[in-house]
């Protein structure tokens, strides 16, 4: 079972190598604070999306390297890549991992922290305070942007699974701030939070990408079956009674959903068509999804 979908989506699984596991935290790369618990006997990186840690780079082999655990130590293979595999700046064939290596693929660079290393529990919060919002604990928008472009990476090559993006903007949040201030409208926010979190599918991400803007990726989710879940989304969000200051007060959301179709390349173009589905829901009266 592949682990890359694991090491992105869950910052905090508890398995550090404090409590048993090595792992491997990116130091350089686009992917820059990914920690990859080593729980299995083996891992492979490389670019395609079959392997465990996928690198989504040029230079990068579809099947690079591998590690594999023997006894209480792991080994770094070369898999024959293009470009070869380098531990601490030589290139390698098979050798045995120390705590500290490092390992580049390509452009990334990756550091081993060998189990009971506290170290890596600090490489942990530091991944977990990159990725989340503040506010709400949320995913921030760069991270939504990597799991996008994780997710759209796919079906750039053979896999080709439906996949939908919605972005949801709460209806006339200003007036909350105005008349509330800045703290009210942090409450409504975490609030709003919590509310949506209990509506989603197990496979859905959220995240907030700007003030009163959250995104929604639904890997697996066709067009239809993500306005749907949208409707049912907001329908709950305008029948839950907020509570900012002892004042009950009710809130609304406009969505645009956006789906991967043919003649899409990059992330870009479902971004823009969710943004203009969202605009639509807005301009035609708000509370609403397009």
């Amino acid at each position: 079972m592949s682990t890359d979908a694991d090491t992105i989506l869950s910052g905090s699984d508890g398995d550090s190598a404090q409590n048993g596991h090595a792992c491997l935290v990116v130091i350089r790369g686009a992917r820059l604070g990914t920690r990859i618990p080593l729980k299995n006997a083996q891992l492979s990186i490389g670019r395609d999306h079959g392997c465990d840690f996928q690198i989504a780079e040029r230079n990068v082999s579809r099947s690079h390297c591998r590690l594999t655990r023997h006894s209480d130590a792991f080994w770094l293979e070369d898999l024959g890549s293009t470009n070869r595999t380098l531990l601490n700046g030589q290139p390698i064939d098979n050798k045995p991992l120390a705590d500290g290596d490092q390992i580049r693929v390509g452009n990334t660079v990756l550091k081993f922290i060998g189990a009971g290393n506290i170290e890596a529990d600090y490489h942990l919060e530091l991944h977990e305070n990159a990725i989340r919002d503040a506010l709400t604990g949320l995913y921030n928008r760069r991270h939504m942007v990597s799991l996008l472009e994780h997710e759209v990476h796919k079906r750039r090559n053979a896999e080709k699974p439906p996949l939908s993006l919605a972005i949801l903007d709460i209806d006339h949040f200003k007036q909350i701030n105005d008349e509330m201030g800045h703290l009210g409208g942090d409450s409504a926010l975490r609030q709003l939070t919590a509310v949506l979190t209990e509506n989603l599918d197990s496979r859905d991400v959220l995240a907030r990408i700007g003030g009163e803007e959250f995104a929604l990726l639904m890997p697996g989710t066709d067009a239809e079956a993500a306005r749907e879940r949208l409707r049912s989304i907001c329908a709950a969000v305008e029948g839950y009674r907020f509570r900012i200051e002892d004042k009950a007060c009710r809130l609304t959301l406009s969505a645009g959903v956006a789906a991967w179709r043919d003649g899409m390349t990059a992330t870009s173009d479902l971004l823009r068509l969710a943004d203009e589905q969202l605009y639509q829901a807005k301009s035609g009266g708000r509370n609403r999804v397009c």
